[in-house]
């Protein structure tokens, strides 16, 4: 996976396209899982500074796909990704139409606290009911001051976009940051810390005129 910073530059692409997506950073996560087993792994994902839209590559049984999730159109779009003789190709193969699914999230009413321990450095805890007697998680999160202006919290819970605008109304109007580094504590037992490397890059994908739609089967994005 590591490779494919390395593989970016040149890309082939299949069929005649017409919306494109540009992505100007990418996004290196390195993350070791504490609790309840060790466990290292690195994910890459590039990012659209102007739009806040990803790039994201998963690697699953030997096969590599790239999604773009647009969520201003709940659209998610998928491609097959190939490694040969140090070029990399990406190939469209579908989108999935997320507008018409309600997804229910459990924790989207949770109590959100943050705290600043000091001017790069704040604590998330979210707690399951008003009463703030069960976590549902405790994060660290680690910030440095960059030219890119990047924040997006890296949990898996609906309100993540709120821990964003909590943590920025104590940092300095006038300078941007990114997110450097974060631990997470989950009240389930399952613990991890993450750290991110970010750099600058400079290429597009290309949609086809006439998208393939489909209903999303992760393993299914992975057979053909």
């Amino acid at each position: 996976m590591k490779k494919i910073f390395l593989l970016f530059l040149v890309f082939t692409f299949i069929n005649v396209f017409s919306q494109e997506y540009h992505f100007d950073y990418s996004i290196e996560s390195q993350t070791t899982k504490t609790k309840p087993d060790k466990e290292k792994s690195i994910s890459t994902s590039f990012y659209d500074s102007k739009n806040k839209i990803h790039l994201h590559i998963d690697k699953y049984n030997d096969k590599m796909r790239a999604v773009i999730y647009d969520k201003d159109k709940n659209l998610r779009h998928s491609f097959k990704v190939t490694e040969s003789k140090g070029f990399v190709t990406f190939e469209y193969t579908h989108t999935n139409d997320f507008s018409k699914h309600k997804h229910k999230d459990i924790a989207k009413d949770d109590v959100l606290e943050v705290k600043e321990i000091d001017s790069l450095q704040y604590q998330i805890v979210a707690f399951k009911n008003e009463k703030r007697n069960k976590k549902r998680f405790t994060a660290l999160v680690t910030l440095e001051k960059s030219k890119l202006n990047y924040l997006e919290i890296g949990v898996d819970h609906a309100q993540s976009d709120e821990m964003e605008q909590k943590i920025r109304k104590f940092l300095d109007l006038n300078s941007n940051y990114i997110l450097k580094r974060m631990q997470v504590d989950y009240s389930t037992g399952y613990s991890y810390d993450s750290s991110l490397k970010i750099k600058n890059v400079d290429f597009s994908l290309k949609l086809p005129e006439k998208l393939i739609i489909k209903e999303f089967d992760f393993i299914g994005e992975f057979q053909d």
